[in-house]
């Protein structure tokens, strides 16, 4: 029975399991201490980075071939020219930082509640990488298929992601802050006695910018003349900065399945060349 259930499982494990272990990763740095996650900033936001950036890189590459492929010539010298060079490497680098940054902040930051939103992420990117796979297949080159799959899940997926985030920001009880000015708000509910360190910092600049978006939405149900300008900064912020988180995420699972893809086609080269 052991050996049977190992049999149904391994196969998930070799296709999905970078993703899960990628998922669960997130999670103990999200509840790790903060003395142990300060220690750890440093290397998590690289390899955040690196995950991220792959998967940044992969699209915006494709993207780029498509475009020459269209306009230039087969012979054109363009083609090396112009298919992406140190400049798209540096600027898909410096996102691939300040999204790194914003998961891993954001993450120390989430209630519990919000985990299974980070499921539905894998459960979703696996649906539609299956859907649509089969269904490109009759029409996209088959060397360019999981990246073009790849391409055209990451919209509807955080398009996803971000209404779940949305919707549970809204459903989650806040802090009262009604009649309060905004200054007061954020000593009373921001910690200034956090840990110095690079981390407290950012923990606690994130904390300010979501006392502010929650200030802003309360303050303007209950001042009809400031109505307009505050609601519009309170929803404003509540878009941007769960927009941006879901898109963080996506991006850096969309990173984990190009490396992966990158690992399987490179083993067979290698054991080619050992046997040689």
């Amino acid at each position: 029975m052991i050996r049977h259930a190992t049999a149904r499982w391994h196969p998930w494990v070799r296709r999905d399991g970078h993703l899960a272990l990628v998922v669960a990763i997130l999670l103990v740095w999200s509840v790790v201490g903060s003395s142990i996650a300060s220690m750890l900033l440093l290397p998590a936001w690289v390899i955040t980075t690196q995950l991220i950036f792959a998967g940044s890189l992969e699209t915006a590459r494709l993207r780029r071939r498509a475009w020459l492929g269209q306009y230039l010539q087969a012979a054109s010298p363009w083609h090396r020219w112009l298919r992406g060079g140190l400049v798209m490497i540096a600027w898909h680098q410096l996102l691939g930082i300040l999204l790194a940054l914003l998961l891993l902040v954001k993450l120390r930051l989430l209630s519990p509640v919000y985990w299974p939103v980070l499921w539905i992420g894998v459960a979703g990117l696996i649906w539609l990488r299956s859907v649509m796979r089969r269904r490109l297949a009759r029409h996209v080159i088959a060397e360019y298929l999981p990246a073009v799959t790849r391409r055209l899940q990451a919209w509807p997926l955080g398009l996803l992601l971000t209404v779940l985030l949305v919707l549970l920001a809204l459903w989650l009880p806040q802090h009262y802050l009604v009649g309060l000015g905004w200054e007061e708000a954020l000593m009373r509910h921001v910690p200034a006695d956090g840990h110095d360190s690079l981390l407290g910092f950012f923990e606690r600049l994130a904390r300010a910018l979501e006392v502010t978006q929650y200030w802003a939405m309360q303050n303007a149900t209950e001042r009809g003349e400031l109505s307009e300008s505050l609601a519009l900064v309170g929803w404003l912020l509540l878009l941007l900065v769960q927009s941006a988180f879901a898109w963080a995420y996506v991006r850096l699972l969309m990173g984990a399945e190009t490396l992966r893809e990158a690992t399987l086609e490179a083993l067979p080269m290698k054991r080619g060349k050992e046997r040689e």
